[in-house]
């Protein structure tokens, strides 16, 4: 691309580039030398005057560009509280595992996306989430914290706006940060971090370095936005000009030399966030140009040469007029004059034109690439009812705007669904669902390559169409047609994949506002298909012959399966589920009932569970979530996992934890009852009756949790009695035997069993 000179505009006058110039040079040519003569008289004179001008103008543009950053900063601020309130940015964060929630992940992700690319002064977007504390972005991903940042930015959490500025270091780069904790109400467990583009605000601010000036903005710590875009001699400038200011009373604006040179310094604030504006223009830059203007401007006086130039330059200015139009469009499509004109205007307007032609060849062809895309998701907020505002008309101009026509046009929806996904674990994982269906749809859309057939992905193991008939076909022939479409989908679909399907033809109609209630007949239908046909089409155009007849629920496994659920039998709760379903299965025929026979089972546990007291029904399942889950479902296979995972599971887990906490406390109260009864004649039997329990099951837990027998208990803390008296009594061998609950004889056996000698060799051993 050609670089341009580019000139400021120094008066209010209409700008002029090189062709009108070459249009007066020969007359400019001719006054020059007396030009010279009186420009001299009138230049200290002049100056003055120019000098106060350029001032008078600088603090115009001053106030233009506090104004100008003001918006851009008070916009970035009201697109802050926009996204905060955005229900991605709900309490739905709070201890989010980003690895269990795929779903809102992406969505999460697609936020951060668009609020990076939502403004140029945006440089990144991050999201503070604590506990765990982490640091979220769409470039970087996830980063966890160190405890040290992890401190830095908890800190932030404790003040007292929802909104505000910081400067600080985040993700190893330094810069100003727009700041708003999360959520919008309530204690904050997050924040939204936006890192400010400071280049792209100088831009705004009007920063160009190549006229000699500076302008720079610092908050209220006195960091300086943008320092590391500065080039050394701006630096030092800048610097210069921060240590005037501190050194002045009232540096709203003064004239200053640095250099050597004359500079003209303006400072402001910015209302919105207190920072400082401070700007400064070099006099000489303005006075060099406009000398020059004035002597031009002196020479037209000679009363010689006043008609010939005035003619002259009204001549080139009817001239140029076109011209002038082509480059102020270019140049500021507003419609206000540029202060930044070319010097050669044709050269300038040939460049903007093919500039502009390829911009519009690469705007056409992503408008392209996202037709096929815009197309069907107009389809699918129509057939999912979004559109219900919209009357006939309206819908069928939105159609014919993505290249449909709808007039003498009959339309239908058609539904394939996909069954028998778990049957495929072998080759996808239960995550990779969308994938399927993205392959069918491609499949279908093969098929069905037609102008008037749309393919809709429903990315949950379904596949929508959209087709359009002619009114010339008669209504039998639409329907021949549609099922032979369904006959070959349902075949490539099944040799392809090896998954069967059920495809839901709809009725034909003739008003397009009719599509939402078709969609949702279909849907209905899908559930009536019958349960032992392996590729099923559900014509509504035809009548459905059904069997009434109410399907056998199998009440007697149900019982087994919840009785050995409670008891905490996970195999053989998991047999009885497949008795379950098997059984459900052969006594439905539709669909349906095996849904109403599932979510049946379900409340059947939940019924039993709330009856039961021994866990808090809502403490381990959420069951709105569950019956949604399941009427989700739709092949036994999927059911049968599903139940296994969210209901026995648990439940077998949360039964086991509480038996053992049960136990622990049962035992704890016999090991009392033994220390407190040891010398009497206790036994097992009398422990397990004062408890409430069986004798084998008490056997059992204080095995489990003592790691001895019950007997080599109540011996051990008979013969730890029995030491004590030996080592710290003279009591007789018989009356300690009868204070452990023991008789003399056996006290004798069971004590030289234990320890390996007498009772009387322990005693003896021990006093010495």
């Amino acid at each position: 691309m050609i670089r341009f000179k580019w000139r400021k505009r120094t008066d209010t006058r209409t700008y002029r580039g090189h062709v009108f110039q070459r249009s007066l040079i020969l007359i400019l040519l001719v006054t020059i030398i007396p030009t010279i003569l009186i420009s001299v008289s009138s230049y200290y004179i002049g100056v003055r005057y120019i000098e106060r001008e350029v001032e008078r103008t600088h603090s115009l543009q001053q106030e233009y560009t506090i104004k100008q950053v003001n918006d851009a900063l008070s916009h970035l601020q009201v697109s802050m509280n926009q996204w905060a309130l955005n229900p991605i940015m709900s309490e739905k964060l709070r201890g989010i595992d980003f690895k269990d929630n795929y779903a809102l992940t992406m969505e999460f992700y697609q936020s951060l996306t668009v609020m990076n690319n939502s403004s140029a002064l945006i440089d990144q977007v991050y999201v503070y989430l604590d506990n765990p504390s982490r640091l979220v972005s769409d470039s970087q991903g996830i980063r966890k914290l160190s405890t040290e940042e992890n401190e830095l930015y908890r800190k932030l959490m404790t003040s007292k706006e929802r909104l505000f500025w910081r400067s600080l270091d985040a993700a190893g780069k330094p810069g100003m940060f727009v700041i708003h904790k999360l959520p919008v109400i309530g204690e904050p467990f997050g924040a939204i971090l936006v890192r400010l583009n400071e280049k792209q605000l100088m831009n705004i601010a009007g920063f160009d370095e190549s006229l000699g000036g500076t302008i720079f903005i610092r908050n209220l710590d006195g960091y300086l936005l943008s320092r590391d875009h500065f080039s050394p001699r701006i630096k030092s400038l800048n610097e210069a000009i921060e240590q005037e200011i501190q050194t002045r009373t009232e540096p709203s604006s003064f004239r200053w030399s640095w250099n050597n040179e004359p500079f003209f310094v303006s400072t402001s604030t910015i209302p919105l966030t207190s920072w400082q504006l401070v700007s400064a223009v070099p006099l000489s830059e303005f006075v060099k140009p406009i000398v020059i203007v004035s002597r031009l401007i002196l020479g037209v006086g000679i009363v010689g040469f006043i008609l010939i130039l005035f003619s002259s330059w009204y001549a080139s200015v009817r001239l140029y007029q076109p011209i002038h139009r082509l480059v102020r469009t270019f140049i500021s499509p507003s419609g206000f004059e540029p202060l930044l004109v070319p010097k050669d205007e044709i050269t300038y307007i040939e460049d903007q034109w093919r500039h502009l032609n390829s911009e519009s060849h690469m705007l056409q062809s992503r408008l392209e690439a996202h037709y096929s895309t815009l197309k069907i998701g107009f389809l699918l907020q129509l057939v999912q009812g979004h559109l219900l505002l919209l009357n006939e008309d309206e819908i069928r101009q939105r159609l014919e705007q993505y290249g449909w026509e709808t007039e003498n046009k009959r339309f239908v929806v058609v539904v394939v669904q996909l069954l028998g996904f778990q049957q495929l674990k072998g080759a996808f994982r239960d995550d990779e669902q969308p994938l399927v269906t993205f392959a069918a749809a491609n499949i279908i859309e093969e098929l069905t390559q037609h102008d008037d057939v749309c393919v809709m992905n429903l990315h949950d193991l379904s596949v929508g169409l959209f087709i359009m008939f002619p009114d010339r076909i008669s209504s039998s022939e639409i329907s021949n047609r549609l099922n032979e479409m369904a006959a070959e989908i349902g075949q490539s679909l099944h040799r392809i994949l090896k998954m069967d399907t059920v495809v839901g033809l709809g009725k034909t109609m003739s008003s397009i506002s009719q599509v939402p209630n078709a969609w949702a007949e279909v849907q209905q239908a899908l559930r009536h298909r019958k349960l032992h046909e392996s590729n099923q089409i559900i014509d509504l155009n035809e009548p459905m012959n059904e069997d009434n007849s109410a399907a056998k629920y199998p009440f007697t496994v149900e019982n087994d399966l919840i009785h050995s659920l409670f008891i905490g039998l996970g195999d053989d709760s998991r047999r009885l589920l497949n008795v379950f379903f098997q059984e459900l299965k052969k006594n439905s025929e539709l669909e349906l009932f095996l849904q109403q026979g599932s979510l049946k089972l379900l409340g059947s546990i939940q019924s039993s569970i709330m009856q039961s007291g021994i866990i808090q029904a809502g403490s381990l399942y959420d069951w709105g979530q569950l019956y949604a889950e399941l009427l989700a479902l739709k092949d036994i296979d999927a059911m049968c996992t599903w139940f296994d995972d969210k209901i026995i599971q648990p439940l077998i887990n949360e039964l086991a934890h509480n038996q053992n906490h049960k136990a622990r406390q049962l035992i704890e109260i016999g090991i009392g009852m033994i220390r407190a009864e040891y010398h009497t004649d206790i036994s097992l039997d009398l422990c397990a009756d004062r408890l409430g329990v069986a004798a084998s099951s008490l056997s059992k837990m204080f095995f489990q949790v003592t790691g001895l027998h019950f007997v080599d208990y109540i011996t051990k803390v008979r013969l730890d009695h029995a030491k004590h008296f030996l080592m710290h009594s003279d009591l007789k061998m018989q009356e300690i035997a009868v204070r452990i609950g023991y008789q003399p004889a056996y006290f004798n056996r069971i004590f030289k069993k234990m320890e390996g000698m007498t009772p009387k060799d322990f005693r003896e051993l021990h006093k010495v």
